[in-house]
Order: C-alpha cells, then sequence, then structure tokens
C-alpha cells in the first residue's frame, strides 16, 4: 500500500520538562524527507493547548493516508491513549510510530498497544519513505509490522553513513513563530563510541560516531541566519568528539562572517576539550556550555564506564571557566558503588566554580542497557518496572533503584540538596548578569538583578523568550561583553 498523505503529530508529556514546546529536531528530519519525497504532509505539534483541543478535527479535515507519531518513552502510556483516539476516529488510517521508545522496546510497543499499524526503529528518514512509496514490508528493513497475528520484525537497518546525503530540517510546515526559543536546535552527529552503562544512546542511534561536514553543519547556520537567527544550540550526544570538525566548524563560521552564539546545553565530554579549543570556540561565539560530569571521582567513573577521569573532567571544567564561558554541569545520583563519601565529592566539585547551573539527576535505568542488567540481577528495582517508564523520569524525586551504598532515604536527601545547590547558582547568576547588565542605573540595576534572579520571573522570562532577546540587544550593543570585560 502507498501512502500520499501523512499527518505528522509531536505529543504532548504533560507536566514534564518535555511539555515546553521547543523545535522538534527529529520529527522535522522526518518532515524534510517527505517534502524532498513530494509526499504531502501536514504538522501537529500537542503541546499547543489550541492543537491539542483540534487535532482530531485536523485529521479529519486533512484526510491523510497515515498518521505518524514520534516517542519518547516519558508518558508512554498517555501516547497510547492518544493513539486509541486517532484509531477509534479512523480506523480507516494506518498509524505508524517512531522515535526512542521504539528503537528501544522494538515489538512490545505494538504488543501493547494494538492500535499501532507500523513502528520504525532507529534512523527513520529511509524507512518511512520505503514504507510510504509501497515497498514489501518485510523488504523494509528497520519496519515493525503486523501479520499472521504476530507482530513482526525486519530487522535494523544499516546506520546512515553519509549523514550530509540527509537533509536538514527546513520546518516549512511547521508553525516555528509559535516556540517558546528563538534559538535552533542543531544535530550535528549521530552516534556516541563510548560505553556508559546507563546510555540508550547506542541502541538508538548506534555507537559508530558521524559527523556531517563542517561545511554541511554551517550551510544549515547560514540558512537560518538569512532568516534572523542568531542563537544556535548543539544538541549532538557527543558533539566534540572530532576536535578537527570542530576547528574547521569555528573557521567556516569565520569566514562567511556570521555574528551569532552558540551553546551546547546537551552536554559535551571535557575530556576532548583543550583550552586552545575552548579559546577558539569562545572567539566564534560559543557562550554556554555543558559537562557532563556525571560523578565525582574515578572510582564512580570507572563503574559507570564513563571512559574519562575526574582529572580531565576538573581541567576542562577549569579552562573552560577562565574563559568566561557560562557553565553547566550534569551529576548522576545512585551509580553502582557509589556511597555518600562519593556524592561528597560531586558536591565539592559543583561548588568549586562559578556555574551557571548544576543539575543533580536520580539515575534511569533504561531497557536493554548494562545498568538496567545489573538492577535486575541484583533485585534493586523499588518500583514497579512498567510504571516508571511512564513517568516523568529524572525529573521528579522518585528514585527507580536503591543500592546497598545508598537507600532510597538517602537518594532523596540527596536529590533535594542538588536542588538546592542548582536554585542558588541560578539565581547568583541572574542576579550578576542583570547588575552588569544595567550598572549605568545604579541602585535599581541591583532591585533589577533582585527580581530577575527569583524563580518565577526565571520562568516567565524563559517562556517568553525576553531573556534571550535581552541578552542579544545586549550583545549587540556591546553592553554586556564590556562589563564583563570590565
Amino acid at each position: 500500500m502507498k501512502y500520499s498523505k501523512a499527518f505528522l503529530i509531536h505529543p504532548d508529556y504533560p507536566g514534564s520538562f518535555y511539555m515546553t514546546p521547543n523545535w522538534p529536531v527529529g520529527l522535522g528530519y522526518i518532515a524534510e524527507s517527505l517534502r524532498r519525497a513530494d509526499i504531502e504532509y501536514k504538522v501537529c505539534d500537542l503541546r499547543f493547548r489550541e492543537e491539542k483541543k483540534s487535532f482530531l478535527k485536523d485529521i479529519a479535515a486533512f484526510n491523510p493516508d497515515i498518521v505518524g507519531l514520534s516517542l519518547m518513552t516519558s508518558k508512554y502510556r498517555h501516547h497510547y491513549q492518544v493513539i486509541r483516539e486517532i484509531k477509534s476516529s479512523f480506523p480507516q488510517i494506518d498509524i505508524v510510530v517512531g522515535g526512542p521508545h521504539v528503537s528501544l522496546l522494538k515489538e512490545k510497543v505494538l504488543l501493547d498497544c494494538r492500535d499501532i499499524d507500523y513502528g520504525i526503529t532507529l534512523e527513520g528518514e529511509e524507512t518511512i519513505l520505503e514504507l510510504c512509496n509501497g515497498k514489501e514490508h518485510k523488504d523494509i528493513k528497520g519496519l515493525l509490522y503486523r501479520g499472521n497475528d504476530k507482530v513482526l520484525y525486519t530487522g535494523d537497518r544499516n546506520y546512515i553513513h553519509d549523514i550530509d546525503s540527509i537533509n536538514y530540517p527546513s520546518y516549512d510546515k511547521f508553525k516555528i513563530d509559535k516556540y517558546d526559543t528563538k534559538s535552533i536546535n542543531i544535530v550535528s552527529s549521530r552516534g556516541c563510541p563510548y560505553n556508559c552503562i546507563y546510555c540508550c544512546v547506542k541502541r538508538v542511534v548506534g555507537r559508530k560516531w558521524r559527523g556531517r561536514s563542517y561545511q554541511n553543519v554551517v550551510d544549515e547556520i547560514e540558512y537560518w541566519y538569512k532568516k534572523g537567527y542568531r542563537v544556535f544550540n548543539f544538541s549532538d550526544d557527543c558533539f566534540n568528539l572530532d576536535k578537527e570538525r570542530l576547528y574547521s566548524i569555528c573557521s567556516e563560521i569565520e569566514k562567511r562572517g556570521l555574528d551569532i552564539e552558540l551553546n551546547c546545553p546537551n552536554g559535551i565530554r571535557a575530556d576532548r576539550v583543550d583550552r586552545q579549543l575552548l579559546e577558539r570556540m569562545r572567539e566564534i561565539g560559543f557562550r554556554h556550555l555543558a559537562f557532563g560530569v556525571e560523578g565525582g571521582n574515578n572510582k564512580v567513573l570507572k563503574n559507570i564506564k564513563k571512559g574519562e577521569s575526574i582529572e580531565d573532567i576538573e581541567e576542562g571544567i577549569k579552562n573552560a571557566s577562565e574563559l568566561g564561558y557560562d557553565m553547566e554541569l550534569f551529576f548522576l545520583i545512585g551509580s553502582p558503588g557509589e556511597d555518600e563519601k562519593d556524592i561528597e565529592d560531586s558536591f565539592r566539585l559543583a561548588a568549586k566554580y562559578p556555574l551557571r547551573d548544576v543539575r543533580f539527576y536520580n539515575l534511569i535505568p533504561f531497557p536493554n542497557t548494562e545498568l538496567y542488567d545489573w538492577i535486575e540481577e541484583n533485585n534493586y528495582f523499588v518500583v514497579n518496572k512498567e510504571d516508571y517508564l511512564n513517568g516523568n523520569l529524572m525529573w521528579v524525586n522518585e528514585p527507580i533503584f536503591q543500592t546497598p551504598e545508598l537507600s532510597l532515604h538517602q537518594r532523596k536527601k540527596i536529590y533535594k540538596r542538588g536542588i538546592r545547590l542548582g536554585n542558588r547558582l541560578r539565581r547568583k547568576y541572574m542576579y550578576e548578569y542583570y547588575v552588569k547588565s544595567f550598572r549605568k542605573l545604579g541602585v535599581f540595576a541591583s532591585l533589577i538583578g533582585y527580581l530577575a534572579s527569583r524563580n518565577t520571573a526565571q520562568s516567565l522570562l524563559k517562556r517568553s523568550g525576553l531573556l534571550q532577546k535581552t541578552r542579544l540587544l545586549l550583545k549587540k550593543a556591546g553592553i554586556f561583553e564590556r562589563c564583563i570585560r570590565q
């Protein structure tokens, strides 16, 4: 069966971090593949209240052949209910799902939700086109489908090695003016060669790292630059693995005269940046760096197979701090063998340098990871395995497991302590930012800084995009940089 019209849905995630509407890069790539193949499509983002209210009417009006959803595991039962609503209203329309949830759990997704007709695992750009073009199901690698009252899987598709061949998203049918942020998220590479025991990235996008060429990356930046965008966030799982490519990206940005702000909020590896590289990145506009520290000493890092030492991590943090980067650090709570003394090492490191933010997360065991198997073998789960995957995962203080070294009670106390430290650092950062930015106003600068540093104000500024607009205006006027130098 061929499909000539596709209705693409980005689901909502009630009460979770993912509820904030930002540009859905994964769905953007799928939409771009359909657009380039002249397959008609429409996009609906259920995180927008008005679109959630009208999405069934919108499906009826568009009258698609197939509806596609990209799913993460968080709130998966809620997503299944949305799928049931669609199938109940439009039994003649086939439903296909993709995303990390499907890549991790494969056949189980279609067994749990019988209203799903197809599942696409791993990278979906080629698979969705073969499905829409009517290729025999058994010949489409990476496809889950129903046959003879069974869920059949054709096996993993080979990863796309030349990812320059995949067109970056133009978000042609997306309501981009409605998104909270006016920055562009860029995925410049896929895959991660490291062996962290908790990470499911290698199950979703592969262990082999594949980077886009530096010209292709800067082409995407320039495409949006010409449309008026000036802030770009790299969302790669391992953005800085290839240092020479990163140098080339910097040189190409400089060559094209792009005056932009660049950030790495998803976390980079500290052992893959040295002072010289950080200096170069700073010169061409990198401002915010996050480091995935995870543990405060080499014992914990070795246990989780992080593949880097605490000395390398601290050297990267120290260099970035001295060069004036806004920094954010990520730590895990409850790694195998981690005890309260190890946690103190994490807090000492978090308090040692001036930070924009720090996040302490309860460690989440995802299926088909080494961590998950270890917890199951040792009977350390303290919640129903089916239930926790449906929750908000790392953004609530509900540990999934406990170990002899750290009890449930201890983990909750550590999480609360991490929240307090993060709140304090964010308030300090915001206060100093606004005081420096408005120093000419004298005592009123302190008042502005105080008000802006409150949690409620931060949330409102972020949601309205006002913080980002203010920063860009100050940068354009040279005010903030002058204040920092002074």
